[in-house]
């Protein structure tokens, strides 16, 4: 019988934990141990975790997510990690549906569910790979980070030969560890069930979405050197070439977004992509028409809907517009 240890890395959560410690003993498939780590919160997280009947571990001293989930996966008695931060919960079924998946498919070392976004965010997680199907994920993750932090269960062993979450990274410290366990070819099998609940706030990290955006190409670079170091050259060329069609994807969604700081940190991004410039040159051209762009749009959002339905087949691509 596999043996489940629940980790949830916690700082200044006390006003969360309670919810999040209920939602793990309220599971229909009990987890074997419950640890909350503590990175130093100046309220009484620590306190209210061990009343609450959770195994509390402290960091000893900040040092951000990465650290406090590393701390909980080196004590975790269980064969299965399963993730959960302090102001998110899961639904009753989580572990029934996602451990439930490891003891199905022994082979997959990565596990993970939909999540529901409640908050200052809404809407369901999207349906990046087929359900019930232990895959190579790597191409499809190096694209979009398909595993959500607060749904994901993994194999501990998985997760200690590929090095555990990078503790110099503050932001995307996830993305980059999936990148990686992919990179090694390790199964990931998902459930199209939501069980899991992602809470909006504004005191979280990915109310920062500039750092976590750089974050994810920081891991993306990482993962394209080592390919260039360790594999054929016909496999980092084509890592290059998606990761500049990712990169492509980014400078339009900045400017259709019209979010001049999201625009000017998608340019600075060509640093982190591979044979980049070109296309670097021809964003920062374009550059020039910002002021006539938003002139444009907003000449855009003053036509009824019906001018617009009619002119966006003959306008598309033009300016970014579809």
């Amino acid at each position: 019988m596999t043996v489940v240890s629940a980790v949830i890395p916690s700082y200044n959560s006390a006003r969360y934990l309670a919810q999040a410690i209920g939602s793990v003993q309220a599971q229909r498939r009990p987890v074997d141990e419950i640890i909350v780590v503590d990175d130093c919160s100046s309220d009484d997280s620590a306190r209210l975790a061990a009343s609450l009947g959770a195994r509390c571990l402290s960091t000893g001293k900040n040092g951000g997510p990465a650290r406090t989930r590393n701390v909980g996966v080196q004590a975790a008695l269980g064969d299965v990690i399963a993730f959960l931060d302090a102001d998110d919960w899961w639904d009753p079924g989580h572990t029934e549906a996602v451990i439930g998946l490891l003891d199905r498919f022994t082979e997959a070392g990565v596990a993970f569910s939909r999540i529901r976004r409640c908050g200052t965010w809404t809407g369901e997680s999207a349906r990046f790979i087929p359900a019930d199907q232990p895959m190579d994920v790597f191409w499809v993750q190096l694209r979009d980070n398909i595993v959500p932090q607060m749904a994901v269960a993994v194999r501990r062993d998985a997760l200690l030969a590929a090095g555990g979450y990078d503790e110099t990274m503050r932001y995307a410290e996830d993305y980059d560890l999936w990148l990686r366990l992919a990179r090694r070819h390790v199964p990931f099998v998902c459930t199209h069930e939501v069980t899991a609940n992602y809470r909006g706030h504004d005191r979280q990290a990915t109310e920062q979405p500039l750092e976590l955006i750089r974050g994810a190409y920081e891991a993306r670079q990482r993962v394209y050197c080592s390919v260039l170091a360790e594999e054929e050259p016909d496999t980092a060329e084509r890592v290059a070439r998606e990761l500049r069609r990712v990169w492509e994807r980014l400078l339009r969604q900045a400017w259709r977004s019209r979010d001049p700081a999201f625009y000017a940190l998608a340019l600075g991004l060509g640093d982190l992509v591979p044979g980049g410039a070109g296309i670097q040159r021809r964003w920062r051209r374009a550059r020039t028409l910002w002021p006539a762009w938003l002139a444009a749009t907003r000449l855009w959002d003053r036509l009824p809907p019906k001018a617009q339905r009619a002119l966006r087949a003959p306008l598309r691509g033009l300016f970014g517009l579809s």
